[in-house]
């Protein structure tokens, strides 16, 4: 019997998913430093970043919902979900980059 208390495949999620915490937690940090920074100075008329954030947080919804109901046609589809987790705050993080960056 080994002593490893989890697959390697959950080991490679954890990892993935420390990574992408730490780059998430850094782009929300920059995005509310220059939020808090530029609160009170005028926009000229420029627009923000955020304008397909609708769209996405739809598109994220149906996508949960397309994925709870693939588990109902096998169970291995359940991992689908694991990558959902995974993709959203990388694609949340890649809009505050945008922003910052833009």
């Amino acid at each position: 019997m080994t002593d490893i208390f989890v697959s390697p495949a959950t080991a490679a999620t954890i990892a993935v998913g420390a990574v992408i915490s730490v780059v998430y937690l850094r782009y929300m940090w920059l995005a509310l430093r220059r939020t808090s920074e530029t609160l009170d100075a005028p926009d000229d008329g420029q627009e923000d970043a955020f304008t397909h954030s609708f769209a996405g947080a739809i598109v994220a919804v149906i996508a949960s919902s397309l994925t709870i109901i693939l588990y109902g046609a096998g169970p291995q589809l359940l991992y689908l979900g694991v990558l959902l987790a995974l993709a959203s705050p990388v694609a949340v993080a890649y809009t505050f980059h945008r922003e910052l960056n833009g």
